[in-house]
């Protein structure tokens, strides 16, 4: 199964995605995508969600669960059966993980390999950049500005870092650039 959040951010069954774009780019491809509705979906969310209100998913196979510790969002994701998994990043939930975030990033891999997994954040943050040292993709996406250029305005475009024409790149973005698996 794979659906196309965005036009460059297509999301497959069995990966581990993390994915930084604006707030509204996300809701344009998680309420623009009806066949969605056909999956299981979580979507997970910590003490303060940026997303949560803007999705118009009206799908009995829609759940919503929060976590409001470290350990909570663990749980979650261990006992989750669902075919996709979104997991909209909150960063008070990882003040003082130490240790447990690489826990947290191995247990996201690990639900992977039955689900589609997103780990979704507005901006990159030092916890994120742990977690994603274990994702099998890393998508970042940033807001339109202008009038002119791709898309005009309000359009995403692939974030700066990203070479043109579909070249190959490193996590540098989060600052970890680690063998290819290609």
């Amino acid at each position: 199964m794979e659906f196309e959040l965005h036009p460059s951010v297509t999301l497959e069954s069995g990966t581990f995605s993390v994915v930084t774009a604006p707030e509204e780019l996300v809701l344009r491809g998680l309420n623009g995508t009806p066949a969605l509705s056909r999956f299981l979906f979580l979507f997970v969310c910590g003490n303060y969600s940026r997303l949560l209100s803007g999705i118009r998913r009206r799908s009995t196979h829609f759940e919503v669960r929060r976590a409001f510790t470290l350990f909570q969002l663990l749980a979650i994701l261990r006992e989750a059966h669902h075919t996709i998994l979104f997991i909209e990043h909150d960063p008070t939930l990882y003040d003082d993980a130490g240790a447990l975030l690489p826990e947290v990033a191995g247990t996201l891999a690990e639900a992977s390999r039955t689900a589609l997994v997103v780990l979704y954040a507005p901006r990159p943050d030092p916890s994120l950049r742990i977690l994603a040292r274990r994702a099998d993709r890393v998508f970042c996406l940033e807001g339109g500005g202008g009038n002119g250029g791709r898309g005009g305005r309000g359009a995403a475009r692939p974030g700066r870092l990203l070479p043109p024409g579909g070249a190959q790149t490193t996590l540098e973005v989060f600052g970890w650039a680690g063998p290819s698996k290609a």
